[in-house]
């Protein structure tokens, strides 16, 4: 269960913020950007935190007012804006043919700040108002930067998601340290065994300590109360494109959540059959954006969730 508020939910949450201030300081510049001319915004925006913030908003043609809709929140890498995630993704098709609104926030200076807690809930009471979503079913995604935010934020609020899924991003250590996750949540990892931004073996100096592949999983298997051993699974090898995919899955999770992790053995720092380019690295064909909302979309929030 989540803390209760008082002092310390409230010294806890104030110290979350510093930590995931710390995680994205290296790289992100020291200060934001100037305000955004208010005038000057033709996408979808919302008043967060004090700031102007600007998404990028998709609404499936399966969408009926009256019927209550998947959400997904799509978080890019750093840096990059909401649209260029998007178009080098590939995945508001997916989304769109499983059902799914899609929103892509821009970070500020194209990267994530500890604003951007309340932006995650802002933006879910803002879709709700407009939009006719289905709480139980409110997914979370990121890619590299954004899959850390992600991360972070899940371990926060995971009361409001139903899963997540973190592609080119492993564990940071502060994040971990300091993980409150109120209730287990499904969680699925994509990650390329040549990643450079975030290396398999892990970072374990400087600035942005990381776990390993196999840390982050023992991580957020422990996080989701898993026991056992995996169920390991070799996928068909269908492209000549000098990648190949196996995968890890706990499903005996508390809360009957699961962890998964898609290993892309000879993949980058890339995004699983994205259209457009995430250098460095191969871009591996053999799974995509699909594989990534049907993990989303098999979960919903549990009925006893607060």
């Amino acid at each position: 269960m989540k803390p209760s508020s008082g002092a310390h939910g409230s010294s806890a949450r104030r110290f979350i913020l510093l930590v995931f201030a710390a995680l994205v300081a290296a790289c992100a510049s020291d200060e934001p950007t100037e305000p955004i001319d208010e005038e000057a915004v033709f996408g979808e925006s919302l008043r967060s935190s004090g700031d102007l913030r600007t998404y990028e908003l998709r609404v499936p043609d399966s969408y009926n007012e009256g019927q209550p809709t998947p959400l997904l929140l799509a978080f890019h890498g750093n840096p990059d804006t909401g649209a260029g995630f998007e178009a080098r993704s590939g995945l508001t098709n997916a989304a769109s043919d499983a059902g799914f609104i899609t929103v892509y926030p821009d970070g500020i200076d194209g990267t994530w700040w500890p604003q951007d807690f309340q932006l995650t809930e802002d933006l879910i009471e803002q879709m709700a108002g407009n939009l006719t979503i289905d709480r139980d079913r409110i997914y979370i995604t990121g890619f590299s930067a954004g899959g850390s935010a992600i991360q972070a934020i899940v371990c926060e609020l995971s009361e409001q998601f139903a899963a997540a899924v973190s592609v080119g991003a492993l564990l940071e250590r502060s994040t971990y340290a300091n993980c409150l996750l109120p209730r287990p949540i499904p969680t699925l990892f994509v990650h390329g065994t040549e990643d450079t931004a975030f290396p398999w073996e892990g970072l374990t100096s400087g600035s942005r300590r990381r776990f390993s592949a196999v840390e982050t999983m023992d991580r957020w298997t422990e996080l989701n109360g898993c026991s056992g051993d995996p169920v390991v699974d070799t996928l068909p090898d269908l492209v000549d494109d000098s990648t190949w995919v196996w995968s890890e899955r706990w499903t005996d999770c508390a809360g009957n959540s699961e962890v998964m992790l898609y290993a892309i053995e000879g993949g980058g720092h890339t995004w699983p059959s994205g259209p457009g380019s995430f250098p460095p690295g191969r871009i591996s064909r053999e799974i995509s954006s699909v594989d990534v909302v049907e993990f989303l979309g098999r979960h919903v929030l549990p009925p006893d969730t607060p």
